[in-house]
């Protein structure tokens, strides 16, 4: 039954999406969080949070940055506050998901590109300037959630540049309050497989943890660095 309301849920996002580009921007925020709660509800995915949430919903633009453990954290954010992620290119291929992340203003990124980091980098700095909170997985990869690993620094050169703060928070996945790496979406594990694991459980919980938000007048490795202890120190 919950594989048949996930179904049903994708299709509705896929016509929502297609007057996303004649709607207002807040309005696009509005729908993508409900949509993402709704998600989460099918799944029974419950999100816990711990520490200020109010530090999520301030007036000020900021550089949210998170460890990576699956493809739900995105919309597990979403569905708290509606921000706009720096992905790999290759998620723009993913179906559905793909094109929801297009209609979303997701940032891509071409990994095997250096060049494309600067172009990113410019992108990034311009949604924040425009009093957008971006996100991002300084990992660069996903992990099963047991460690957080090392941090690229590059990306936490758009919060220098753009003078806004960087909230870390940490993500774990949890059954019965038990570590749990049903969530975990790595390796050459097909989205599809991912997506079984987590139907067949009806108790995971995702656990929020935020940190205090760290001021830009640091360098990007000084961010990177103290970003990564604050993230792993929840682990």
């Amino acid at each position: 039954m919950k594989s048949f309301f996930l179904v049903i849920h994708l299709v509705s996002a896929i016509l929502k999406c297609a007057i996303f580009p004649v709607l207002p921007g807040k309005l696009r925020k509005k729908l993508v969080q409900r949509w993402c709660i709704r998600l989460l509800r099918i799944l029974k995915v419950k999100v816990v949070i711990h520490g200020d949430p109010t530090t999520l919903f301030g007036a000020q633009p900021y550089l949210l940055v998170a460890n990576h453990i699956s493809w739900l954290d995105i919309h597990v954010i979403n569905s708290i506050r509606p921000v706009i992620f720096v992905a790999k290119a290759d998620v723009s291929k993913w179906p559905i998901f793909g094109y929801l992340a297009n209609m979303l203003g997701t940032i891509f990124l071409k990994r095997e590109k250096l060049s494309d980091i600067k172009r990113v980098i410019q992108l990034m700095k311009e949604k924040l300037t425009n009093q957008e909170v971006v996100a991002i997985f300084p990992e660069g990869t996903s992990s099963d959630g047991k460690e957080v690993l090392p941090f690229k620094s590059n990306l936490f050169e758009s919060a220098h540049q753009a003078h806004v703060d960087v909230l870390p928070i940490t993500i774990q996945y949890k059954e019965n309050n038990q570590y749990s790496d049903r969530a975990a979406f790595i390796g050459d594990m097909e989205l599809i497989d991912s997506i079984k694991n987590i139907l067949n459980t009806d108790h995971l919980e995702v656990h929020i943890n935020i940190a205090e938000k760290l001021p830009a007048h640091f360098t990007r490795q000084e961010l990177a660095s103290q970003a990564h202890q604050l993230v792993a120190s929840k682990v």
